[in-house]
């Protein structure tokens, strides 16, 4: 056992309390950075209003763009079950974004916004995905209006996206109007 001479503890807690503040600090200015300059593209998406118990009611998000036909996108490399894929996005006729291309590995020069996830499975024509921003916490009343505009189907859901393909969420639409924009701080 290393004793510490009672000198030194008094420096060596405040050196682990700025490590660990540092630490947090980091991880608010990268989201920071990543709604003010991320790629803004917005997506189609259904809801599911499940309860966690230590940190309230979210919404599930099951994005449109986590099962597409093979055929609809360019595949480039061999992705793998189980291994993260990029998607390239480009906007649609209908202002929501989908998927053209499919990368196995991280792209260097993508023509549009890629999103980073996991491939699921390549049943028959279709790759089903699955990306981290599948929750989105709110208040219980607001969860269930959410719920009830997903059966309306007229949710989508803004993303700000860095260029490795990182997410964060950034606001929630409804019939292609914003509806909620996530606080930077």
């Amino acid at each position: 056992m290393i004793r510490l001479s009672r000198r030194l503890i008094g420096p060596a807690a405040l050196l682990a309390a700025l490590v660990q503040t540092a630490a947090v600090g980091k991880m608010v200015i990268d989201r920071n950075s990543l709604l003010r300059n991320g790629a803004e593209v917005r997506l189609e998406t259904g809801f599911i209003d499940p309860r966690d118990l230590f940190r309230g009611h979210y919404v599930t998000l099951r994005l449109d763009i986590s099962q597409f036909s093979q055929d609809s996108v360019e595949t480039l490399g061999d992705p793998q079950l189980g291994q993260p894929v990029w998607v390239e996005l480009a906007e649609g006729t209908n202002g929501f974004w989908q998927p053209t291309r499919l990368y196995a590995a991280q792209p260097e020069a993508a023509q549009g916004p890629v999103l980073k996830g996991t491939l699921l499975g390549s049943w028959g024509d279709q790759y089903t995905l699955r990306f981290p921003i599948d929750r989105y916490f709110a208040p219980e009343p607001q969860a269930l209006e959410l719920e009830q505009l997903r059966r309306d189907d007229k949710l989508g859901v803004v993303l700000a996206l860095a260029p490795d393909g990182t997410a964060a969420i950034k606001g929630l639409t409804v019939d292609g109007r914003v509806v909620y924009t996530e606080p930077l701080y």
